[in-house]
């Protein structure tokens, strides 16, 4: 049986981190704090979990692990944090796993060390060791030659290391990398002076920074419904809490199913004792409407329920059967009521039917933000032109802005062939002011949409997406801005 919120305490905590990597709990504050609850347990867990082949895992839980080992504050951590550093592309150090590191001080200085001593063995650049060496802080010999040698390679960067590490020993060298850089190196001249009067101060900032790590995770979390196997989500259609089996019933929606998660479902739908429930579980029956014992329950039902939570459900689910009179008239009738409207429109666009374009213009100046969002939704699903224009504001809605993007990028008008939606991803770009990486996919994920919706072949994406966002970039790399520059002598500075 799956394990609830209220069986942490009890489950071993190798146990919860498998079963959250497996997606099967959420990863919230409340996992979090009772595998906070027993520090030994859980690092002796964190250990076996790391160790062990995770080939069947859902979530990579790198940074859920990190995040524990920085909050329980052992030693043991240590070794963790160094292959996460060795791991790392050159100049992509995190902030976090730096001051991490850091907060080990002398204990990580003979670690540090030797992986440097072997990254240089096997040809790789140890100059993020180095870095990572002078934000410990700690007065060692070796760490001050490294930066001397820095200094004297490249003296921007050895700046930047002296000035982490704050080692007033290092003041006559800085003086003198600043003495030897001519005048037009005004770039490393300002940060060698910067690094002359950091080291001037009398004390030194703390970088030890208490990490609020519950502050990062929800309050509650769900399994990952949508990514587990069908049988582990009817699983949870036997637990006492109907949120869970609310979720688990309506993750269904828009997915294929056989027959065993239909007889679930069916039977979720005329017995679970919850209406939040029953009307999850219509929602995803509405992928087998076209069934006439499902249409026939439904049908039914939609005469009796008047609870709203089972008869928003309801709607939904029936949205593929708009052509029948009395599905046409309860979805119209619903769109009156506030209680019911947001699940109005969304049947209203879910079920492509030209007649409800009027009330999809409607919704689109609704002050309830779920009959706006299903609103613009609608204009997308129905390809509705002459509404694209007033999704254009919707881009600067921190909340609405992708739904808009992609709603946009189906109905705006515009050839749809291959130059056309080209075309198109430029326009929406320069109207939405640039695009994330993930909204750059979402925009050519619907004009992907759009060509095939009219017999044509993908542009953008066919193995991997044509519209990729570039990688991280490294310090010592050139700038993306196209200055000529390193990155951390510009934008990076």
């Amino acid at each position: 049986m799956p394990i609830l919120p209220d069986q942490f305490e009890a489950t071993p905590s190798i146990r919860l981190l498998t079963e959250a990597a497996q997606g099967l709990i959420g990863f919230d504050r409340r996992l979090m704090r009772a595998l906070l609850a027993r520090p030994e347990e859980t690092l002796d867990a964190l250990e076996e979990f790391l160790e062990s082949s995770r080939e069947d895992d859902l979530l990579d839980i790198t940074e859920q692990a990190f995040d524990l080992y920085r909050a329980l504050g052992s030693a043991r951590a240590l070794p963790f944090y160094l292959r996460l550093l060795e791991q790392r592309e050159p100049g992509e150090i995190p902030d976090e796993l730096i001051e991490a590191i850091a907060a080990h001080g002398e204990a990580a200085v003979e670690p540090l060390l030797k992986l440097r001593a072997k990254l240089e063995e096997g040809g790789a650049h140890g100059a993020d060791v180095v870095f990572v060496l002078a934000a410990l802080g700690v007065r060692d010999g070796r760490i001050a030659a490294l930066l001397r040698e820095t200094l004297a390679k490249d003296p921007y960067e050895g700046a930047l290391c002296v000035g982490l590490s704050g080692d007033p020993a290092l003041k006559h060298d800085v003086e003198a990398a600043l003495k030897a850089l001519p005048e037009s190196a005004v770039e490393e001249r300002k940060v060698l002076a910067e690094c002359l009067e950091s080291l001037g101060r009398e004390s030194q900032e703390d970088r030890q920074q208490d990490a609020d790590i519950l502050g990062q995770y929800p309050e509650e979390a769900l399994p990952m419904f949508e990514q587990i196997k069908p049988q582990q989500v009817l699983e949870f259609l036997e637990v006492e809490d109907a949120r869970y089996r609310a979720e688990a019933a309506g993750s269904f929606l828009d997915e294929e199913y056989g027959g065993e998660v239909r007889a679930r479902l069916m039977e979720a739908a005329r017995s679970d004792p919850a209406p939040e429930v029953r009307g999850a579980a219509f929602r995803s029956l509405g992928e087998r409407v076209e069934e006439p014992e499902v249409r026939a329950l439904m049908l039914e039902r939609l005469k009796e329920v008047s609870d709203p939570k089972e008869r928003c459900g309801l709607l939904v689910g029936l949205a593929g059967a708009t052509q029948l009179a009395e599905v046409h008239a309860a979805v119209l009738a619903a769109y009156q009521r506030e209680d019911l409207r947001a699940a109005a429109v969304e049947a209203m666009w879910r079920s492509l039917d030209p007649r409800f374009a009027p009330n999809i213009a409607e919704a689109l100046e609704s002050a309830d933000p779920e009959v706006k969002r299903h609103g613009v939704q609608g204009v997308g699903a129905l390809r509705l032109a002459p509404l694209a224009s007033r999704l254009v504001p919707l881009f600067d809605d921190e909340e609405l802005r992708e739904d808009a993007l992609f709603a946009y990028a189906m109905a705006a008008p515009g050839k749809t062939n291959k130059k056309g939606v080209e075309k198109l991803f430029s326009e929406i770009e320069e109207l939405a002011g640039g695009l994330t990486g993930s909204e750059e996919e979402t925009v050519a994920l619907a004009l992907d949409r759009r060509l095939e919706m009219e017999g044509h072949k993908p542009v953008f994406f066919h193995e991997e997406p044509a519209q990729a966002k570039p990688g991280k970039v490294g310090r010592n790399d050139p700038c993306p801005c196209g200055s000529g520059k390193k990155h951390k002598k510009c934008c990076g500075a």
